[in-house]
């Protein structure tokens, strides 16, 4: 498939690659991005239309068949407002995600690489993270807040091209590769652009995840939100008293905080019998609790999450410093606090290093491990 970002600069393609599948009489696609495979099983053919829906994100294909072997329409990116829209075009065949260039050897990239993103004034460090097999390119970009998870292309002679589509994100990254150096444009969904850099610098690092967040001092820890059913969970209730809890600052709309879902999971179902509580207070794009809710079952049941998740409220910022005022300033979705059984917070992590990043999640992932295990062991008071 291949999404026209910018039509007003003639065309912008950003390609990505699924497999159509057929479970009885019922049509489902897999969408692959890297080592990412989404499995997508909303899909409704009327005649010579077709409706697709993608799972956790609320975004949707509106398309025309064009015979047995493409269709075409628009994806409507539903947090973005009602007139988002991004022309697309799909065809069948085993086609590469990006077309080779040339036949020259491509350029070396793999390895770490220093990289800003440059907006205005704005500049965002960031760390590219690429392996090459051939021409062909793995990688990710983590930040301060987040990793951009899991992208995929080709590096030629003198160019770097990368792509990625889950339902939220639509992302397409160019770059010329100037001997240790990368010179490019990166694109988020319609016409958004922003000009990037990068140095080949093994060294380089990002602030520390763990001290970015600060809680303010004049407000205790604590919380008071209603469950999907309605009922009211407090920080103070029995069923945290004493234990150990790791308590999410998430959303449905948000990719990373679907990748932390997924690992706190595992942590959940590892350690709730020695007394560990896992808990996501969600803010929701919607304004409407009802939506908020039902995306909030889609994804606790999508993701198969056996902790408590707690609807929180709106996405704002004013809303967060409201409801939950002993965070300074929240600066990423997801930010996780690790809590004593003594009801002090002990770690607080900005953001997430994905499992995009490769062996940065595995560290990322042990870091916060070892933590729990360690609160886990203190007693009791």
């Amino acid at each position: 498939m291949a999404m026209d970002l910018d039509s007003t600069a003639g065309e912008l393609l950003l390609p990505f690659q699924f497999d159509v599948v057929k479970k009885k009489d019922k049509w489902g696609l897999v969408i692959h991005n890297q080592d990412e495979a989404i499995a997508v099983d909303s899909v409704l053919i009327t005649g010579d239309s077709i409706l697709i829906r993608m799972p956790f994100f609320d975004s949707d294909f509106h398309g025309q068949l064009h015979g047995d072997s493409a269709f075409s329409g628009v994806w409507l990116n539903h947090y973005k407002g009602p007139g988002y829209a991004i022309p697309f075009v799909a065809t069948a065949g085993e086609k590469p995600r990006f077309a080779a260039r040339n036949n020259t050897a491509p350029a070396s990239i793999a390895g770490d690489w220093e990289v800003h993103f440059i907006d205005g004034d704005n500049d965002e460090p960031a760390i590219g993270i690429f392996s090459v097999d051939g021409s062909r390119v793995k990688g990710s970009f983590a930040t301060e807040t987040g990793d951009l998870r899991f992208q995929e292309g080709i590096v030629t002679r003198d160019s770097l091209f990368l792509s990625s589509f889950n339902g939220s994100q639509a992302f397409l990254f160019r770059a010329a590769v100037r001997n240790d150096s990368l010179v490019g444009e990166f694109r988020s969904g319609y016409r958004y652009k922003q000009a990037w850099y990068g140095v080949r610098n093994p060294n380089f690092k990002l602030a520390d995840d763990e001290t970015a967040t600060t809680m303010d001092p004049a407000h205790p820890f604590a919380f008071a939100f209603p469950d999907l059913k309605g009922e009211i969970h407090r920080s103070t209730d029995m069923e945290y008293r004493g234990q150990v809890m790791v308590v999410e600052i998430m959303g449905t709309w948000c990719p990373n905080c679907l990748d932390q879902a997924t690992m706190l999971n595992g942590f959940h179902e590892k350690y709730s019998a020695d007394g560990l509580r896992v808990v996501g207070l969600a803010f929701e794009r919607s304004a409407d609790t009802k939506t908020s809710v039902a995306a909030l079952e889609r994804f606790h049941k999508g993701l198969g999450i056996g902790y408590q998740v707690l609807y929180a409220g709106v996405a704002k910022a004013d809303t967060v410093k409201a409801k939950l005022p002993f965070i300074s300033q929240l600066k990423s979705y997801p930010t996780t606090f690790l809590v004593g059984r003594d009801g002090t917070v002990r770690h607080i992590y900005t953001g997430i290093y994905g499992p995009g990043t490769g062996e940065r999640y595995v560290r990322f992932k042990d870091r916060m491990e070892n933590a729990i295990v360690q609160l886990l062991q203190e007693p009791k008071p």
